[in-house]
């Protein structure tokens, strides 16, 4: 390990002043190990400046400065690092590392026993090994025994963000258990088409532990890893229904009460399992029609029927464009138990590749579907004995957990996903939330996520994010609207480090290469 300073001071609150040699190169938020004697310490890299032993900016020597090329190299040549430290990780002892001890860059790790030495830990069992620390070749380890913590990911477009969803999918595709390869179940909610390759030109990729791959699409397939997406009403409320049907003509995010509570006084004359005829059948509409026309007796006036009779044909139009409803929905409780066997992942493509002109409304309803069929599933399994995890993975997520501030109506899935935040994970729900506005999303469930990949973010959504989340070490939030794309601050549960870690991933030109993603534009240019 090389030896690149020494510690000058103690500080409270475990931070420590030290000066660093000027011609190494680093970065705030880089690891270092202190060595005091025998006691070995981890610290972060907070702040830093370059002071130079001759300069004062009062004293006259400054004023030659742009002029003689002499005395800027004499400035360069006695320049050193003041940097500023905080303590990450302590080996075997609890004390700060006194002055006069040594700054060291990290060890070189050679094999698993100096990982595990490096993190204290007693085996790789349940880690999977996340980018390098900055600085090192150190991989960052990820505790898989948290991914059930939820977690969210967050950067502003081409920061990185879509990219290290990939490359954690990959990760996650290929957990080695003991001579085995295995995988987190998983279903992704695809905004753009970001992972469609995955089930063709690049399905190797992912492959490694999992059985069975598929992608939902709303329209004719076009190969045999493709699916139709049709879902299933019977697993919502009559309230849930009437509300998101009322809504769609309207487009309120509270919708009129007295024409919600008058569908939803029809509906629940009915079993659920009748709800895929009633709303999904040009029979059903008209059944439920009729029914309306019968309560202008109970006191319900012509023109509030008629709004819902004309808000049902505003759903109905939806169902048959899209062939959306079927009692046999292609996602069902069976779909999850192959998931779950295969350790398989499911693609739902909202991208204007797999589902043209759907629009938000539609994914919303899918989207909370999905979201209710796998909390049913998952309780179901934990009730009778038999513990299962899968994993949920929202791309823009702000559509369909939107904070107050996001002008978008989200009834439908909003209450269902806060569930699933607070309670799925006893029953094995992992939630991954993905947005480039992390200001959109409703911070009560920023909350409940316990890991954070932070990319480059909006200076306006630094400060709802380190509300929302807990916060990050100043430094680190400062830095958070130019960090360079390719780095990503890990903060949470799944970090072996337990504190907050720039990390650099690296670039892999298989994991880079999908259908939403152009580069070299001047070789396209010239073909």
């Amino acid at each position: 390990m090389e030896s690149v300073g020494i510690v000058l001071q103690r500080g409270e609150n475990n931070s420590i002043s030290a000066l660093l040699k000027a011609d190494i190169e680093i970065t705030s938020g880089q690891l270092f190990l202190i060595e005091d004697g025998s006691k070995k310490t981890v610290v972060r890299l907070d702040e830093y400046s370059y002071i130079n032993e001759f300069f004062d900016e009062k004293a006259p020597f400054s004023k030659t400065l742009l002029n003689d090329k002499i005395d800027v190299e004499l400035l360069h040549m006695n320049t050193v690092i003041k940097a500023e430290m905080s303590i990450v990780k302590r080996y075997n002892h609890s004390s700060v590392p006194k002055p006069g001890s040594i700054v060291k860059l990290l060890p070189e790790i050679k094999d698993e026993k100096d990982l595990l030495s490096f993190y204290q830990i007693p085996s790789l069992q349940g880690y999977i090994e996340y980018g390098r620390l900055a600085g090192s070749k150190i991989p960052l380890l990820l505790d898989l025994n948290a991914i059930t913590m939820h977690i969210g990911i967050f950067g502003e477009t081409g920061s990185g963000k879509s990219y290290n969803m990939r490359y954690l999918i990959t990760l996650l595709s290929n957990i080695k258990l003991g001579d085995k390869l295995t995988a987190i179940p998983m279903i992704i909610i695809d905004a753009n088409g970001d992972y469609s390759d995955f089930t063709s030109f690049n399905i190797d990729l992912i492959s490694g532990g999992r059985g069975w791959i598929k992608k939902y699409v709303m329209r004719d397939t076009l190969s045999d890893a493709e699916v139709r997406l049709s879902i299933d009403l019977s697993l919502f409320t009559a309230k849930d229904l009437a509300d998101f049907i009322i809504s769609l003509k309207y487009g309120d995010s509270a919708p009129n009460s007295l024409q919600s509570n008058l569908l939803e006084q029809v509906l629940l004359q009915h079993d659920p399992q009748e709800y895929n005829w009633l709303l999904g059948s040009r029979e059903g509409i008209e059944a439920l029609k009729t029914e309306l026309e019968e309560l202008k007796t109970s006191g319900f006036s012509p023109s509030t029927i008629r709004a819902v009779n004309s808000s049902l044909e505003v759903f109905y139009g939806k169902v048959k464009k899209y062939n959306l409803v079927s009692s046999s929905s292609s996602i069902n409780e069976q779909t999850l138990d192959v998931i779950w066997n295969t350790k398989g992942l499911g693609i739902i493509d909202f991208s204007s590749d797999g589902s043209p002109g759907v629009d938000i409304s539609t994914k919303q309803l899918i989207v909370s579907y999905i979201a209710r069929l796998i909390l049913d599933y998952l309780t179901k399994s934990k009730y009778s004995g038999k513990q299962k995890l899968l994993a949920l993975v929202i791309e823009e997520a702000q559509n369909y957990i939107p904070s107050s501030d996001y002008p978008v109506n989200a009834r439908i899935t909003k209450d269902v996903l806060v569930t699933l935040a607070t309670q799925g994970r006893k029953f094995g729900v992992s939630l991954f939330l993905v947005s480039q506005r992390p200001a959109f999303v409703d911070k009560y469930v920023l909350s409940m996520l316990n890991t954070f990949f932070f990319h480059r973010i909006y200076h306006e959504d630094v400060k709802y994010v380190m509300s929302a989340t807990g916060g990050l070490p100043e430094h680190l939030s400062k830095s958070l609207p130019s960090l360079d794309t390719g780095y990503v601050i890990v903060s949470g549960l799944m970090s072996a480090l337990r504190s907050p870690a720039l990390v650099k991933i690296p670039w892999d030109d298989r994991i880079g290469s999908y259908a939403g993603y152009v580069s070299d534009i001047e070789s396209i240019l010239v073909g």
